[in-house]
């Protein structure tokens, strides 16, 4: 259930406690996601972060604002190896 595919929005988190709670709250939910290294283009602020489907957006922000967990920011990867920054 916590296998994510394709690339997906990678959500960026205040800390290594905020992600581990996140992360526990979205497998209670359901969500399809997957605990990942933040890549060095987006933050060095915290190691980890959560990548998630886009068919999954909607459920998870559903999941994340009930438990008072919203991202920090949200991003979808370009093409070129780049990111845009998105609403989750």
């Amino acid at each position: 259930m916590t296998r994510v595919a394709s690339p997906g929005m990678i959500l960026i988190f205040r800390g290594t406690h905020q992600v581990l709670s996140a992360e526990k709250r979205l497998k209670k939910g359901r969500v399809l996601m997957r605990l990942i290294p933040v890549p060095r283009r987006l933050t060095s602020d915290c190691g980890l972060a959560i990548r998630i489907p886009l068919s999954e957006r909607e459920r998870a922000r559903d999941v994340l604002a009930a438990a008072r967990l919203l991202p920090l920011s949200a991003y979808l990867p370009k093409v070129d190896g780049d990111y845009d920054r998105v609403s989750l």
